[in-house]
């Protein structure tokens, strides 16, 4: 029995050693690869890293994993910014390229942290179905020592469409100097520009641990900006006092757009006439945001039929919510017309960096008066028995609001009216006075009781030196009957009548 069972043995090695062995297969082993692992703290840093179906042990094949799904956590106080990882197929030994979002706060403490990935993935069990699983690996970061930063403060007084300066406090919150640091403020908004570009730097040759720096930047807004804030990139490239160059990750630096300078017009009031010179006053007010320095209300020409005397006002700076009185003198010719006009004001101004700006216009809606005579002319005495006449006294008051010179006064009537001095002369007249002019008229004896017209025109000086004729003016004339004095008509006809005939009578007389 013994020589049986051992050439059974025997055989059976024989067989083994002679038959090849069977392939082995392990099911998906998932793990990471950082090749830099280093984060830079005060920012986003967004980190490379892989992922691979690599099984551990003497098998010689790792089966395929797919439909990978890839969770982060948050660990500690680095806030995992991307959600979701996807990889379709995952085959033994072929990496996957992956990359992290991570949110590394300025005040982190150095050291070496492990990221969550919550994984879910299948894999074909070998037997024709597929098998699910969910298992959690971890990623390792370090964070380095050495200078950090983080944003304190930031102030804006940039405009739309228009400029202002941008000022940013930044502190070294790391456990280190830096030094040959190079700040890098970048926007990427076409409406936002720093300097003449999308970007500007700043440098400092020693930033101390824990100390402030503040940097200004000058700041256009486009006309197409809106009011609200900006996200600026600021990012700080730097040597370690080890010798070690080093970057922080991108920075958020907040701009606030303010409303553009704005301007409103009140107690608007106006003395404009047709065919006078009057004024235009108001209160200007300063709607902020922002002091306007050296400012200057200004009246843009309105067109031919208006003309302001002097085409600006200066009212001094207005602080937000500030106003100002204003007063134009406007001439308005005789071809203008009465009613409702609109004129475009505007306020010329410096901001803060001394940079001339004009605001937009500002509607101001006045009303234009019915053309009034220049003078005001009233008879002393118009009344004249046919027949008869004497002086006649005008009284001619200055209705306009500049005085007048050099005024002469003419008179025209038409029969049985007559004059044999028909023009009078004043020197001078001030706003409202008045002064009594004489001419001589007289009414035809066969004048019919009742009312007639004289004409009166004047040609005087205006305060500028202009000449001008005036319109015609209409003065009535009251003729009366005859009230007596002469030699009575009707009784020399019949003593005339009575002489002929007796003259007659006689002259018969004689003959005979």
């Amino acid at each position: 029995m013994r020589r049986k069972a051992l050439t059974i043995l025997i055989v059976a090695s024989i067989l083994a050693s002679t038959v090849p062995a069977a392939a082995l297969t392990s099911n998906p082993e998932i793990q990471t690869i950082t090749p830099d692992p280093s984060l830079q703290p005060g920012g986003v840093n967004e980190l490379s890293f892989q992922v691979v179906n690599d099984g551990q042990g003497a098998e010689d094949e790792t089966r395929d994993a797919h439909n990978v799904h890839i969770r982060p956590r948050d660990v500690g106080p680095i806030d995992v910014e991307t959600e979701h990882l996807y990889v379709e197929r995952l085959p033994d030994g072929t990496p996957a390229d992956l990359s992290l979002k991570l949110n590394v706060p300025s005040n982190i403490d150095s050291g070496t942290y492990r990221i969550p990935l919550r994984l879910a993935y299948e894999y074909d069990s070998g037997a024709g179905t597929d098998v699910e699983r969910q298992r959690t690996i971890y990623l390792p970061v370090r964070v380095d020592s050495g200078p950090r930063f983080d944003v304190v403060d930031t102030s804006s007084t940039a405009t739309v469409n228009g400029q202002g300066t941008l000022e940013v406090t930044l502190r070294n919150v790391g456990d280190s100097a830096a030094r040959d640091s190079t700040l890098t403020l970048s926007s990427s908004a076409p409406d936002v520009q720093l300097g003449s570009s999308q970007s500007s730097t700043r440098f400092v040759d020693t930033w101390e641990q824990g100390a402030n720096r503040t940097f200004e930047f000058e700041t256009t807004l486009g006309d197409s900006a809106a009011v609200g804030n900006y996200s600026l990139a600021a990012q700080i490239d730097f040597e370690k006092p080890s010798g070690t160059t080093g970057s922080t990750p991108s920075l958020t630096v907040p701009l606030r757009a303010l409303p553009e300078m704005t301007f409103s017009v009140s107690d608007v009031d106006s003395s404009l006439r047709v065919g006078e010179t009057g004024t235009l006053s108001g209160t200007v007010t300063n709607t902020g945001p922002k002091t306007a320095h050296s400012a200057v209300v200004t009246f843009p020409d309105p067109g031919p039929t208006v003309t302001p005397i002097e085409t600006s006002v200066a009212v001094g700076s207005l602080d937000p919510g500030e106003s100002a009185p204003f007063t134009f003198d406007v001439e308005v010719t005789s071809s203008g017309s009465a009613g409702p006009r609109q004129f475009d004001l505007g306020v010329d101004y410096r901001d803060d960096d001394g940079t001339s700006r004009e605001s937009d216009s500002i509607p101001t809606r006045v009303e234009v008066g019915e053309q009034t005579p220049e003078f005001d002319v009233e008879a002393v005495n118009g009344t004249f028995s046919a027949g008869s006449g004497g002086e006649f006294r005008l009284t001619v008051t200055n209705t306009r609001e500049e005085p007048v010179s050099d005024v002469s006064a003419k008179i025209y009537m038409d029969s049985p009216l007559s004059s044999s001095d028909d023009e009078a002369f004043i020197d001078e007249l001030g706003p409202g006075e008045s002064e009594t002019i004489v001419f001589q008229l007289s009414a035809g004896g066969s004048a019919t009781a009742k009312t007639y017209p004289v004409k009166m025109d004047f040609q005087y000086d205006e305060a500028d030196g202009d000449t001008i004729i005036s319109d015609t003016y209409q003065i009535p004339v009251d003729v009366t009957a005859s009230t007596g004095g002469g030699l009575p008509i009707v009784p020399i006809l019949v003593v005339v009548a009575l002489v002929v005939v007796a003259g007659g009578v006689l002259y018969y007389r004689r003959q005979g």
